[in-house]
């Protein structure tokens, strides 16, 4: 599937991991937010160079830092929050000539190209595909067209997306992927993926020096 576009949407990283105030602090959050931004734009430039990857966030830094893993940059424009920047960005995706558009969040702690390789499969089926968070949200959003759907991130927004499928009549599929369906929310949910994926983790783990990643590592 060579005209799928990868949507990464990213909050500016001092708004970013809000729900971890109680354990971290605000630089501790937002080094984590960049540092795993960064894993992500690393990942798919390493495993699926043939896809362009897009980047919408109001940060320069987080711009900058797409354009240095050779994704484009897109400026958010509205004040609405996510549902609007990622229509923003879908209407880019559509007027470029791509075919399919996977929504992707800039924060997964553990991406597996197996995974992926069978979301992008399942795409080639079905015009919907919706990958699920483990809370009921939406991790990844495969659409064709681009605009098939609107977009309904929020709460329970996994659902949301398959009624909005439902509602056009379009073909579509759930998948409940292990690795994919995890967020980092919690303190606990931050801890168990510095155990799954630590040298992912490592360069903001020795800054913070919360974690002793060597130890954890093989629990």
């Amino acid at each position: 599937m060579t005209h799928l576009c990868i949507v990464i949407p990213m909050k500016s990283p001092s708004c970013a991991k809000q729900r971890l105030a109680g354990c971290l602090s605000a630089s501790e959050r937002q080094q984590l937010a960049v540092s795993l931004y960064a894993n992500t734009l690393a990942f798919f430039q390493q495993h699926f160079p043939q896809h362009q990857v897009v980047v919408i966030s109001q940060s320069c830094v987080v711009l900058s830092l797409a354009k240095s893993y050779g994704a484009h940059g897109l400026r958010e424009e509205g004040k609405e929050g996510l549902n609007e920047a990622l229509w923003q960005a879908c209407q880019w995706v559509k007027k470029a000539g791509f075919t399919h558009q996977v929504i992707v969040p800039s924060d997964i702690s553990l991406l597996d190209k197996q995974e992926f390789d069978l979301l992008f499969a399942v795409a080639t089926q079905q015009q919907v595909v919706i990958a699920q968070a483990k809370d009921g949200g939406t991790n990844a959003l495969v659409s064709s067209p681009p605009d098939a759907i609107g977009f309904h991130y929020g709460l329970h927004s996994a659902a949301q997306h398959a009624q909005a499928a439902k509602r056009q009549g379009l073909s579509f599929c759930q998948l409940r992927l292990p690795h994919l369906a995890q967020d980092i929310d919690q303190g606990e949910d931050l801890d168990r993926a510095i155990t799954q994926q630590a040298e992912h983790f490592l360069p903001w783990c020795e800054t913070t020096r919360k974690w002793p990643v060597k130890e954890r590592q093989y629990a």
